[in-house]
């Protein structure tokens, strides 16, 4: 049951479910602060009592009454003061001793004081207030010492104020309580996302592709979500209207984009969440910080310059590496120690004795070092010498010893083949046996010539010849191949010779193979193109062609010897064609390149021009 209850929490429905229920969570609870907002309406009602006592009254109503004041005593022109409103919700008296504005008959502070749930004084350049007015919020001193201020809000205004403050409670309280259950249903979902996330029905972390972005792109990107999502949010919550006629189109229109974002930034912002939670699970957190792996890196290559781990395979190496750096320690001491000597004149020449002695030594053990080394690399090379003479040779010999038996069996299938008294069964045998052991002792020869050319133990006739011409004779000869394939040939070749240094044998086999190459392998219905060229004193032959099959190879892997790349065909073919054409290639002294690009494959030889 535990498990079942474990692969249904850890299900991709579910977890999306809950993702998409956190986001409708969060925006619904945004929305609903939102619209509150724009009632006019405070959630301080529901913790103040008195609205006499409430921020809300002081910034709504004194502030704004302290503010007009203050304009009484920044204004030049007094007599721009008459042109201001008279009906005020409250009363108000100002006088620098000389000039009195005020919007109450009676200019007596007595009158001013009865209102005292909200009476605020200025005199002497101090601040006084109501026996039950809260003076809590007045901070800043604002007026010169000479004015004296009377502020009073009518005990009216202020019982209204205060049945309106109650009403507003009642209003806003179901609000509340949504918005709290929204806000802890979406902490739940969130603690449960990010206790499951990463997690499959198998019990494994699997991190995603957005979990390998470093750790300071996914708090930068976290903090730009937070940002614009307030700026949304302040443009939002400067759009007024008249309550008493409901929302404005203005505002309605504002909810809907301010829920639309705050859902986008929302989601945003918890798969970032998400994927650093995975990454704090995977222990990653800190190891995905750009910090973290500039540091890494900087102490790598710091310990890398001394603790030789580039030389761990080479022990002799290795050991160079260590006496150098002791050498290099050693002499920084021995200067140091020589400067420190300067003010002790017989010690001076303590350092550069010692520093004799280690330059001795080091060279001493190099040289050593150094011999054994050559040595090493003498016999490596000897034994590789050795290993290639013993595999030609090997090749050489068994390619011999296979043409005398494998020549015995062709003649005997020849001779068998004429028999007249052959059934059809016998004589479709004998076909077989013919194509077959032509084949195979196509592939000795193949191998001989492969074997001699790698080693090197291969005999040239090297003569300036016309790589066009021979181009052309090898596409003539190989017409019938051609017309049997089925494919056409289409050949750019320039007007005038191209000459250069070569064995005309071995070219011609050559292109023969690419040639042979490409008509075994092309798509059906497809060209082969034969191009010749003059490219900076070179001569670049270059043949294309589509190939049939998906070639899921590199250019390396087609050179190798027995390579095909079309690994289901079961037609002729070695697999030994092109690394020939390489091998003959190169020791005529030319360049075998393939290239691979897509299914075109294209094999591209280049010699340098005769003058």
């Amino acid at each position: 049951m535990d498990t079942k209850l474990r692969n249904v929490s850890r299900n991709k429905a579910t977890k999306l479910i809950a993702f998409i229920l956190t986001v409708i969570l969060i925006t619904a609870a945004m929305l609903q602060i939102q619209y509150v907002s724009y009632l006019d309406m405070t959630f301080e009602s529901l913790f103040v009592e008195k609205y006499k006592d409430s921020e809300y009254f002081f910034y709504k109503d004194v502030d704004q009454a302290l503010n007009r004041i203050l304009y009484f005593d920044l204004i030049e022109n007094k007599d721009e003061i008459k042109k201001l409103p008279q009906n005020l919700n409250y009363y108000y008296y100002i006088s620098d001793g000389e000039t009195t504005f005020t919007n109450a008959e009676n200019k007596d502070k007595s009158f001013f004081e009865q209102n005292d749930k909200a009476f605020y004084a200025y005199e002497n350049g101090r601040w006084s207030f109501g026996e039950n007015t809260n003076g809590q919020w007045l901070h800043s001193n604002r007026f010169n010492d000479e004015y004296t201020i009377y502020i009073a809000f009518p005990d009216e205004y202020m019982e209204a104020n205060q049945q309106e403050w109650e009403n507003n409670k009642n209003t806003i309280f179901p609000f509340l309580v949504l918005i709290i259950v929204c806000v802890v249903l979406a902490f739940i979902l969130t603690i449960y996302l990010m206790f499951v996330t990463g997690r499959k029905e198998d019990g494994e972390l699997h991190l995603w592709r957005i979990d390998k972005v470093y750790t300071e792109i996914h708090v930068i990107a976290l903090m730009s979500i937070i940002a614009i999502w307030f700026s949304v949010r302040f443009d939002v919550l400067n759009i007024y209207s008249n309550i008493a006629n409901g929302l404005s189109m203005d505002q309605i229109y504002s909810l809907v984009m301010f829920g639309v974002t705050t859902a986008i930034m929302s989601s945003l912002g918890l798969v970032i969440l998400l994927s650093m939670v995975r990454n704090m699970k995977a222990r990653k957190l800190m190891k995905q910080s750009m910090i973290y792996v500039a540091y890494y890196k900087i102490k790598d290559f710091l310990k890398s310059l001394f603790d030789g781990r580039k030389f761990k395979k080479f022990p002799l190496t290795r050991a160079l590496f260590y006496r150098q750096l002791a050498f290099i320690i050693t002499s920084a001491v021995l200067v140091l120690l020589t400067f420190i000597f300067i003010i002790v004149p017989p010690l001076i020449i303590i350092p550069p004795i010692i520093e004799m002695v280690i330059i001795y030594w080091y060279i001493k053990y190099n040289n050593r070092t150094y011999e054994e080394i050559n040595k090493g690399f003498d016999e490596s090379l000897e034994d590789q010498m050795k290993s290639e003479r013993t595999k030609v040779e090997l090749i050489t010999n068994v390619s011999h010893d296979l043409k005398t038996p494998l020549t015995s069996i062709i003649s005997y299938i020849d001779l068998l083949s004429k028999e007249e008294d052959l059934s059809e069964t016998a004589r479709d045998y004998v076909n077989i046996l013919s194509d077959k052991s032509n084949r195979l002792k196509n592939i000795v020869s193949d191998l001989f010539d492969l074997a001699k050319s790698t080693s090197g133990d291969i005999n040239l006739d090297l003569e300036e010849l016309d790589l066009k011409k021979l181009i052309e004779q090898t596409l003539g000869d190989m017409e019938g191949e051609i017309e049997k394939s089925g494919l056409q040939i289409r050949t750019k070749l320039p007007d005038k010779p191209v000459n250069i240094m070569s064995d005309g044998k071995r070219l011609y086999r050559v292109f023969q193979n690419v040639i042979d190459n490409a008509l075994k392998y092309s798509l059906k219905g497809t060209r082969i193109y034969v191009e010749l060229e003059e490219i900076k004193g070179k001569a670049v032959a270059t043949i294309k062609n589509i190939a049939g099959y998906e070639m899921d190879f590199t250019a390396e892997d087609i050179l190798q010897r027995f390579n095909r790349g079309d690994k289901s065909r079961t037609t002729d073919g070695s697999g030994l064609g092109l690394s020939i054409a390489q091998s003959f290639t190169n020791v005529c002294g030319g360049d075998f390149k393939v290239d691979i690009d897509g299914d075109l494959f294209k094999v591209i030889i280049k010699f340098n021009i005769e003058k």
